[in-house]
């Protein structure tokens, strides 16, 4: 009886809960329904307003308008829409309900699987067969983590990906073979976007006499001046009969069409191929893997069964498939070197081989040319922006040092530093007309005091395990402009709590908002942009912060510098690790949880060690080091001390600094280790 009322309970807790969630459901559906139906009329900005709405009044989330939503803006390039499209996104993949909202989380993983890769893909189907939680958060992330500017709300790049898929929409309709109801293209331009070279036709025989061309291509003994097409023997033209009227009967006639990236990868040797075209199994424009996909399988094995001229035929290895290989090659030649040398290999072995050509010529052919264009590809990137490189990228780099509070918190140091002289450079000499060159500078001067238009930011975001952020800060460092045989960057420090291995990014941004002045490209990013980078990372491990544990702080090298310190030290922060020649090497380090002895005061003994290492990274055991030992004596438990190291007799090169700490009276040691460069 017991338990048949706790059911019961259950029951109606549960119609409890639909009947004040329904409610809510129907709500977002009927929002979803009546944008569609402003949408279709036309009346484009209604129907994201009605969408707009349902999410900013409701807790209940119908993802496919967050979908829909960012569709619509990125297709139309509604500018002033981009950041609201951007969060609808986000809340679409995190905090969508009901069975409308899991369909649409189950196509989005689909669309995306073109730029997240096949691992991803199957993780994330994974989470949603078995409804994880973590899904939702971890599409997130992956957006947060390719926004190339994380300081502001809209994520170009999600943006960028979407206007891909709405260009390829409308130019790849061959089939609808893709998730995004069109040809294989749209897979490669989503990820990729405009090929840098393309090349498109019809593989033809209309301009080759095919039995003089197979004559010239596979005479015997060629190297023979006496052996010519005019006396080959009748075993061989019997040969050459049969060539050509299997070439006739296997080829196609097969549409064409590649795709040439010079840009994707850094360094550049060869460029990505990418080859579409008519695929002779089932006729339908798709992507290939080689050249020789458009010959039928058939073509490369010969029936053996008929008759004894036939089983010859097979033995000499000279197959229609290789003769379509030569004359499609030979077609394609003059597009790229790729098919230029391709084709002189496949003649060098022919004619090393001549008319006896072995066995399986055509098939390992055809293996070696798929292995070569799939080894490029796998150097490339699963997806890379084309508005992020029309915008100049400026140095960044990012220097964290890990200390403790006075009251053993754990807190980091982050050092941002940019050069974005040369984005300066381009953007004011375009823009005002004038040509400012390094070579002309006569002295340093801060070009934002110069130009009050621009402006340069150093932007620092961290996140919590739901890709929100929860630390948001920036600074607007000076922009020294400097000739260009000097060294100067423009340095931002901020200070946090170290909470943990917390994700982050760091950013740098150079503006122009002189109303006169413009951008070189449509883009989403913000219309004065000039100049942009961001780094991504996890933070380090926090230092301990248990009392009865000897812990020292990161290291920070430096040198003196007559006009110049770094916040918040009073020396010259080497962070790039690079110490003028004949300086004086500046330590700054802290101890902390130090046990006091029986008179009160703590002591510790400081040995450094500058070990000179080889340009492969290796100590150099060969060389003799530098050892010192300092003892110190202080009347508290944490000891924050800077130290001067002679290197005048350092020659230039690299070398290791290891410092290690011993508290004698707990007996407890800590060594720490960095590495730097003494340049001239």
């Amino acid at each position: 009886m017991l338990r048949f009322k706790k059911r019961i309970s259950i029951q109606l807790f549960l119609a409890f809960l639909f009947l004040n969630v329904a409610p809510v459901f129907g709500q977002a559906q009927q929002a979803y329904e009546r944008g569609l139906e402003q949408l279709n009329r036309g009346n484009t900005s209604q129907a994201l307003d009605i969408w707009y709405d349902s999410y900013q009044n409701s807790s209940s989330v119908d993802s496919r308008i967050g979908i829909e939503f960012i569709r619509v803006v990125s297709a139309n390039n509604m500018r002033s829409y981009y950041e609201p499209a951007t969060l609808l996104y986000y809340r679409a993949m995190t905090d969508g309900n009901g069975i409308e909202s899991h369909v649409a989380v189950r196509q989005e993983i689909e669309r995306l699987k073109p730029v997240i890769g096949d691992g991803i893909s199957r993780q994330w189907l994974n989470w949603w067969n078995n409804e994880n939680p973590n899904l939702g958060i971890d599409m997130k992330g992956f957006w947060v983590q390719h926004d190339p500017t994380p300081a502001n709300i809209t994520n170009e790049r999600l943006i960028e990906h979407w206007q891909r898929i709405a260009e390829a929409q409308n130019r790849y309709t061959k089939n609808e073979e893709t998730v995004y109801g069109t040809d294989e293209r749209a897979l490669i331009y989503i990820r990729y976007g405009e090929p840098d070279r393309s090349k498109n036709g019809i593989l033809t025989l209309q301009s080759f006499n095919i039995r003089n061309w197979l004559e010239n291509q596979l005479a015997p003994d060629r190297q023979n001046e006496n052996r010519t097409p005019e006396n080959l023997q009748d075993a061989d033209r019997q040969v050459m009969q049969r060539l050509q009227d299997a070439i006739y009967e296997f080829h196609r006639y097969p549409e064409y069409e590649i795709w040439f990236y010079d840009q994707v990868v850094e360094p550049q040797n060869q460029p990505i191929i990418f080859l579409f075209g008519t695929d002779v199994r089932n006729d339908k424009f798709a992507l290939q893997t080689s050249l020789e996909d458009f010959i039928p399988e058939r073509a490369f094995y010969v029936d053996e069964e008929e008759d004894e001229e036939s089983l010859n035929f097979t033995r000499a290895g000279i197959t229609p498939a290789l003769i379509l290989q030569l004359l499609y090659y030979e077609q394609l030649a003059q597009v790229d070197d790729f098919f230029a040398q391709r084709l002189n290999e496949l003649q060098k072995r022919i004619l090393d081989q001549g008319i006896q050509a072995f066995q399986g010529m055509d098939l390992a052919f055809q293996t070696e040319s798929q292995q070569i264009i799939n080894q490029q590809v796998n150097k490339a990137p699963v997806q890379k922006s084309t508005y992020a490189d029309l915008i100049p990228q400026i140095p960044l780099s990012v220097y964290q040092y890990r200390f403790l509070s006075d009251s053993l918190d754990p807190e980091i140091l982050t050092y941002v530093e940019s050069s974005a002289q040369e984005a300066f450079l381009i953007d004011y000499n375009r823009n005002e007309g004038q040509n400012l060159l390094q070579s002309d500078l006569g002295q340093q001067y801060n070009a934002i005091d110069q130009h009050t238009y621009y402006e340069l930011v150093h932007n620092l975001q961290a996140y919590n395990e739901s890709w929100e952020i929860s630390a948001n800060r920036s600074d607007q460092p000076p922009l020294i402009i400097t000739r260009p045989t000097e060294d100067q960057v423009s340095t931002s420090v901020f200070h946090q709590n170290h909470v943990g291995k917390t994700f982050q990014s760091v950013s740098v941004e150079l503006m122009n908002y002189n109303p006169n002045s413009q951008s070189l490209f449509e883009t989403p990013f913000p219309p004065a942009l000039r100049g942009w980078n961001k780094q991504q990372y996890r933070q380090p491990e926090p230092l301990s912060s248990y009392p009865d544990t000897l812990e020292v702080s990161d290291l920070i090298l430096g040198f003196n510098h007559p006009s110049e310190t770094t916040e918040p030290f009073d020396f010259k922060v080497a962070n790039n690790r690079l110490i003028p020649f004949g300086e004086t090497l500046q330590l700054h380090f802290e101890v902390y949880n130090l046990m006091r002895q029986a008179d009160g005061f703590t002591h510790f003994e400081m040995t450094y060690r500058i070990l000179p290492v080889d340009e492969q990274g290796n100590i150099r055991r060969d060389q003799s080091e530098f050892v010192l030992t300092l003892n110190f004596t202080n009347e508290t438990t944490i000891v924050r001390e800077n130290l001067q190291i002679e290197t005048a007799n350092l020659n230039p090169g690299f070398y290791e600094l290891v410092v290690s700490i011993l508290d004698t009276e707990s007996n407890q040691n800590k060594e720490r280790k960095i590495r730097f460069e003494v340049v001239e």
